[in-house]
């Protein structure tokens, strides 16, 4: 039996293989910012005096989390290899595996999908807040924005696991594609105005602070564009959300990472010159 669309351009098939590439080519490329973020997270001092960093020495919140969409980035890849071999060599109908979404790999690949976005959008959101001396005010409007995430990214696994959904549908399908698209447009949303109020607070501040701006301003656009994108081709239906989706999810642990290599330790006592009265020694920690 074949689910295909005769006029359906884009096809499953190729979405679920283009993704997997995609996917693999950006994991290469977070992989690579992994071994210099382990380098800021936990070795201390330069050429010769560098060292381990002890227990008290290691930003412990930014630690946990880099280790977590390490996990994450890396078994979404495993995962989606997986689907592919079951789809394409032990099935004889690879769309009827692909539009099975009550599977439990494509459940667990969308559990990957939100996952890394809330903990990237955290990160973000708790640095805002750092930032502007601890003020929940600031952060209401991004805080109501990502809390907003974490409800639809809620309803979109719901949606995928109720035994009442068929299981003859893709993500782009009326059951699911609303939560789907409304979660990649939050997303987008909430970074562009944390990003742009973290930016705002630091564009005063002194020239070495403007490698900060620019990391921010770089790293929040790469991963907001991405978002962007996969929310466009959600709403519009499009099967091509699958690889931008799958490659969104490596930019989160890719902006994650470049933003703490470019922000090490020594930069929390520039932080604290800048302004004493907030705890900028915090900023990454």
């Amino acid at each position: 039996m074949s689910f295909r669309d005769p006029n359906e351009p884009f096809p499953i098939t190729t979405a679920q293989l283009l993704g997997n590439f995609c996917e693999t080519l950006a994991y290469g490329v977070y992989l690579v910012t992994c071994t210099f973020c382990a380098r800021t997270l936990f070795l201390v001092g330069k050429g010769q005096e560098e060292r381990w960093a002890s227990p008290h020495e290691i930003r412990w919140l930014m630690a946990t989390i880099a280790m977590a969409l390490f996990i994450i980035c890396t078994f979404d890849v495993a995962i989606g290899l997986l689907h592919n071999m079951r789809a394409f060599i032990q099935s004889k109908d690879p769309e009827r595996v692909f539009y099975n979404i009550a599977d439990w790999i494509n459940i667990v690949r969308s559990v990957d999908q939100v996952l890394a976005g809330i903990l990237g959008d955290f990160v973000l959101v708790y640095r805002c807040w750092i930032v502007y001396g601890r003020r929940w005010l600031i952060i209401v409007p991004s805080l109501m924005l990502y809390l907003g995430g974490i409800v639809v990214a809620i309803a979109l696994i719901q949606a995928e696991a109720n035994p009442k959904t068929p299981d003859d549908i893709l993500l782009t399908s009326n059951q699911t594609r609303h939560w789907n698209s409304a979660f990649f447009a939050l997303t987008a949303a909430q970074n562009i105005l944390t990003s742009s109020i973290l930016i705002w607070r630091l564009w005063p501040g002194p020239r070495y602070l403007r490698k900060t701006i620019r990391v921010i301003a770089e790293s929040g656009a790469a991963y907001t564009m991405t978002v962007f994108f996969a929310s466009v081709a959600s709403i519009s239906r499009s099967n091509a959300v699958y690889p931008i989706s799958d490659t969104a999810l490596q930019a989160t642990g890719i902006a994650f990472n470049v933003i703490l290599i470019r922000s090490p330790m020594k930069r929390d006592q520039q932080f604290a010159k800048f302004d004493r009265t907030t705890d900028a020694s915090d900023l990454v920690a």
